[in-house]
């Protein structure tokens, strides 16, 4: 682009937003850039057009490029940035959700101090004053947030630095197993590619990618692809989980295993694959260390599997012979006291089949070009970690909390004591834009922007196998009196007598992403004015270089876990069923239940909306005497629940599955007092290598209540019974 034509482009938005310009769209016409000069105008231009923006999704949202319409100051729709190589043009439910929550009539619109019981506005000069006073003066201040990369990453890091606080971030447990099983089978804490498209086979343990699991909307657009047989091989997918979940209805042949026994159904697979020579057992013994695969022969583990012996073959024949191939690990699988063995035996599996940084395997990536400067994702605390930190907290000894972003009130079950601990935290400060479980506890409230109203600079992890930069830049002027979480930061530390290397997080964004011209590689490509550079990043959404991808891999696994049987809290004889909670494509664990067009968005499996359930087997159903809406309590050794109950003819007789998300105490009017979260009754048990929460490691029992309720859902009821002994079959094509 020309100079000129960087400058209009410049000129368009008050916000300091620019229009997006992809070459796939073909770009806008001149008359698109032209300056209206109105007495009064909004943020964007008057003249009845729309304006397309190129912006991104937050790392911790999985960092997908959008483009956002705007009318006349308004953002009206979401789209896929088209140019963006993560999701080449494509969305997902939650892209498309973002706009409700800049205009959610139960934002908060202000900052607030809490007056008793309830909260009184105040100043944003009164706000900040009052804190920054806290963080000069406190002992022990501790900063929480969500998971963060790149400008905000250093933000919160200088922040951090300069204040003395500890930064802790929270994240759901199953994410903190799998960083560590990528560190130790693949050297990399970077989550992975999957070059599904080229893929010979996919085998999924447990993790449902293709609408919750890491990068969804990546994942779809590749096996969109791989079902298409765009590389002239229609690829075959199985699917090994406790649950049919969405991803495990579009294999072709899904095995409902035992809860926790997906490591051993790996090793089990890799003797296989060595007893038929479809790899050798030198190979086998590099791959595994000292695990023994002897140990683990189909007949061995078949009883305890929930598998039979012809079934791990099967997949084992599968997996070897239509190499390259992808073998992944996720959900429920590491939410187990042996989860990192789960995930670790599942994603070893890969080496033996030569699909390791691989065209049509699993690709390893390479992060921030420069992680000194632009820092990659910093991943969670594990429960182990939580639960240290909330006996420093019961015993008085963190002064000051700082929240943002991050719930554990809701997301950490009712036995970790944390919303205990967080009354004796001096003061808390949170800098939440709804009032959800944890900000409900704050002293003070400083409100964040949303989405489209920020500033940022994120590496997505995982990002597409090369290195990418996303830019988020303010599509609208902010709508109300909120301000960016960076900002608030910069502005407490500067009271607060701290230094700091930016005036403000659009500063930091600018600069971070200027440094991106001094590669001298990728897209867009470095110039000698920094200025124009940045822009061009915003026209495309960002920074990528298609040939950064890492040349070497790992050769092995580096360490490898001891193989271990799963434990589960609660005695068999008293607890029958295996409670097996489940993030869904919507809520997923719970942070944006907020949302209603997510609350009406119906469960792939069962069409249900706005509320809670236990799927039950039929025959299980039968037995108790429930039928569909007859509501039972769910009890653990840690407390119970309430539920409606869905019969599901594909539900194993002994799990107990219940979604993750609803349950809300608080959280605006959509999502309060809906439903039931069953991470509140789940044991305090962990994995045993990582202290990572194994939520799936709990037993319960049910009991009906002789209620019933009108349960919400899109599917009509069956037109007909069901036989005795239902089999459900999935069958593929020929």
């Amino acid at each position: 682009m020309r100079r000129r034509d960087f400058l209009k482009l410049l000129t368009v938005s008050t916000t300091g937003a620019v229009l997006f310009t992809g070459c796939k769209l073909g770009g806008y016409p001149e008359r698109e850039f032209q300056k209206q000069s109105p007495v009064e105008h909004p943020a964007d231009l008057p003249f009845g057009r729309d304006n397309w923006y190129a912006t991104a999704f937050p790392a911790v949202a999985g960092g997908i490029g959008v483009i956002v319409r705007v009318f006349e100051g308004r953002a009206k729709k979401i789209e896929g940035n088209p140019d963006f190589p993560l999701n080449a043009g494509k969305t997902g439910p939650r892209a498309q959700a973002i706009v409700q929550e800049l205009y959610h009539p139960d934002r908060i619109d202000g900052p607030m101090r809490r007056s008793g019981n309830s909260f009184e506005r105040i100043s944003w000069s009164d706000a900040t004053a009052e804190v920054a006073e806290l963080v000069a003066n406190a002992s022990s201040p501790l900063l929480v947030t969500e998971p963060i990369s790149g400008a905000i990453a250093r933000v919160a890091g200088e922040f951090a630095e300069s204040s003395g606080a500890r930064h802790v971030v929270y994240e759901p447990d199953e994410f903190v197993v799998l960083r560590e099983a990528m560190q130790r089978v693949f050297g990399t804490d970077q989550l992975p590619a999957l070059d599904l498209p080229n893929a010979g086979v996919i085998v999924s343990f447990g993790a449902d990618f293709l609408h919750n699991w890491i990068s969804p909307v990546q994942f779809s657009v590749g096996y969109g692809e791989f079902r298409q047989g765009g590389n002239g091989n229609r690829g075959s997918y199985f699917h090994v989980g406790p649950r049919l979940s969405d991803s495990a209805a579009s294999a072709d042949r899904w095995y409902p295993n035992s809860p926790g026994s997906e490591g051993h159904i790996a090793l089990a697979v890799a003797f296989t694959m060595v007893e038929e020579g479809m790899t050798t057992q030198e190979r086998a013994d590099e791959v595994f260390g000292g695990i023994d695969l002897g140990d683990f022969t189909p007949d061995a583990v078949a009883a305890d599997t929930g598998l039979s012996s012809e079934q791990i073959r099967e997949i084992a024949r599968e997996l070897g012979r239509n190499a390259p191939g992808v073998a992944i690990a996720g959900g429920s699988a590491a939410a187990h006291t042996n989860g990192l063995l789960n995930v670790c035996a599942v994603l070893a599996l890969n080496y033996l089949t030569g699909s390791v940084n691989t065209e049509g395997g699993v690709l390893l990536n390479p992060g921030s070009p420069d992680p000194e400067v632009i820092p990659n994702k910093i991943g969670g605390a594990s429960y182990a970690e939580w639960d240290q930190l909330i006996e420093e907290m019961l015993a008085g000894d963190i002064d000051l909390m700082l929240v943002h972003k991050a719930n554990p009130a809701f997301g950490l079950p009712e036995a970790s004591r944390f919303q205990e601990a967080l009354d004796q935290v001096s003061t808390v400060v949170s800098f939440s834009n709804f009032m959800d479980e944890t900000t409900r506890h704050a002293d003070l409230i400083l409100p964040d922007h949303t989405t489209l109203e920020q500033w940022g600079l994120d590496v997505p992890d995982p990002s597409p196998g090369f290195q990418v930069v996303s830019v988020q830049q303010p599509v609208v002027e902010p709508f109300v009196s909120s301000r960016n979480f960076g900002d608030s930061l910069i502005r407490i530390s500067s009271e607060a007598g701290l230094s700091f290397s930016w005036s403000s997080i659009e500063n930091a964004v600018r600069d971070l992403g200027a440094s991106l011209a001094e590669i001298g590689r990728g897209l867009p490509e470095g110039g000698n004015d920094p200025r124009e550079f940045f822009v061009e990043m915003q026209t495309q959404g960002g920074w990528w270089d298609e040939e950064s991808a890492m040349d070497d891999a790992p050769s092995a696994p580096g360490d490898m876990p001891s193989p271990a049987e799963p434990q589960f809290t609660g005695d068999a004889s008293e607890y029958e069923f295996f409670l097996l909670p489940f993030p869904t494509n919507s809520w997923e664990y719970g942070e944006t239940a907020n949302l209603p067009w997510l609350q009406g968005l119906p469960d792939p499996i069962t069409t249900a909306v706005w509320t809670t359930w236990v799927e039950l087997n039929p025959n299980t159903a039968d037995d108790m005497g429930v039928q569909l809406g007859d509501m039972v309590r769910i009890e653990s050794p840690s407390g119970s629940i309430e539920v409606p109950v869905y019969i599901n003819p594909a539900a194993p007789p002994t799990v107990a599955a219940v979604p993750i998300g609803q349950g809300h105490t608080e959280y605006t009017h959509y999502a309060e007092d809906r439903g039931a979260n069953p991470i509140e009754i789940v044991a305090a048990q962990t994995d045993s290598e990582t202290g990572a929460l194994a939520w799936a490691a709990t037993r319960v029992r049910i009991e009906p209540l002789n209620e019933r309720i009108r349960f919400p859902r899109f599917e009509r009821q069956l037109p007909f019974q069901l036989e005795e002994n239902p089999i459900v079959q999935v069958t593929r094509d020929a």
